[in-house]
């Protein structure tokens, strides 16, 4: 099993009692690592966005790295959250793999659409190598991956996927989500109208399991 490098394998509990000023510097951390990736995003910029002055950042959560693995942490904590009110209905016995499966695309497509700075996150630092590299894949995506697998399988098994490593599959469908999602104000000019993104997932669904499904 893969283990978290030391210096990233606790953020420890943030000082201080303020929830919101806390959920604030997380959220503002969010788009800055998102957008600007670790080493462009600035602990200051950080600070004046959730609309405090930087020395709450060190208040809070002592460092940069601690600020960035406590924004992992928190995604991480949605995402099981979110995995453990799906799952019974994702693998409810007696309903069949396409129906689940389609299910599944749906729920996954909502996720990354309901805060598509994680996906931008996530493939920005799986893209490299090194301690956020190996963080976000132990905490993040084998979580996911782990969560979605035996329903990637099974649709291969009963044909309504083609034969492929799961995990290729599965990175296939997240990153042609977050592209999909990232790119609707682009395909609303192409398509020539307004695009929202409950349009966008059933266009995306009809695609991949074809009209009838």
């Amino acid at each position: 099993p893969m283990t978290v490098p030391e210096p990233l394998r606790s953020p420890g509990r943030p000082r201080g009692g303020d929830s919101d000023c806390r959920d604030r510097l997380l959220a503002a951390a969010m788009s800055a690592f998102a957008g600007s990736g670790y080493e462009g995003a600035s602990l200051r910029a950080i600070a004046l966005a959730a609309g405090f002055d930087v020395s709450m950042v060190a208040h809070y959560f002592g460092s940069k790295a601690e600020l960035w693995l406590s924004v992992v942490d928190e995604a991480a904590g949605r995402m099981r959250a979110a995995h453990a009110e799906i799952a019974a209905e994702l693998y409810a016995p007696g309903v069949s793999a396409a129906q689940r499966l389609r299910q599944g695309v749906e729920f996954l497509f909502d996720q990354i659409a309901s805060d598509p700075r994680l996906a931008s996150l996530v493939l920005r630092e799986a893209s490299g190598e090194g301690e956020r590299a190996a963080c976000v894949e132990a905490r993040l995506i084998r979580p996911a991956l782990a969560f979605y697998r035996p329903l990637w399988g099974e649709a291969m098994r009963e044909g309504v996927f083609g034969e492929s490593d799961p995990v290729v599959t599965h990175a296939a469908m997240i990153g042609a989500i977050a592209l999909l999602v990232s790119s609707r104000a682009s395909i609303a000019r192409l398509v020539g109208g307004d695009v929202d993104l409950g349009w966008l997932r059933e266009e995306f669904c009809r695609g991949v399991f074809g009209r009838g499904r």
